[in-house]
């Protein structure tokens, strides 16, 4: 899912349409659309239950302006295959985001591999956002990286 939104942030529009953008809109052109006006989204996965990932977005619009965004997408094999999010309203009335609230990160957190997995963004390396010690088994700076027996 990480994939889906760099690729956003990218402009890389066609590879965020084959990683989930083409479940989510009827067509490219509007899927395209739908995208202008926004300078830069930034996820923060919440949780994860099997293949569904429970999210929130901030999305920055190019005017400067902020819309938030939170519900759940479905991922299997790493692609969005569906998703319930709707934009959160008034969200912006205190003058805090949830990437500004204590404690908050807008980095992903995994509570171990099959979660970073499902969520599309295994294997992990030392310093992208997801990684952690606890996830790396054997200390080599890669985290869920796959088994080959």
């Amino acid at each position: 899912m990480v994939a889906y939104f760099d690729a956003i942030n990218a402009q890389d529009y066609r590879a965020a349409w084959e990683l989930g953008g083409k479940n989510l809109a009827g067509d490219y052109e509007a899927f395209v659309d739908g995208l202008a006006g926004t300078e830069r989204d930034t996820v923060r996965i919440l949780g994860v239950a099997g293949d569904t990932v429970r999210a929130e977005l901030e999305a920055l619009q190019s005017d400067g302006s902020l819309k938030l965004f939170e519900g759940t997408y479905t991922v299997r094999s790493g692609v969005i295959t569906a998703a319930e999010v709707r934009e959160v309203e008034g969200a912006e009335e205190d003058g805090t985001t949830p990437s500004d609230e204590p404690g908050a990160s807008p980095s992903p957190s995994y509570e171990n591999c099959d979660a970073a997995e499902e969520a599309g963004d295994a294997p992990l390396y030392t310093g992208d956002p997801g990684y952690g010690d606890h996830l790396d088994r054997d200390g080599d700076g890669v985290a869920c990286e796959p088994y080959i027996p």
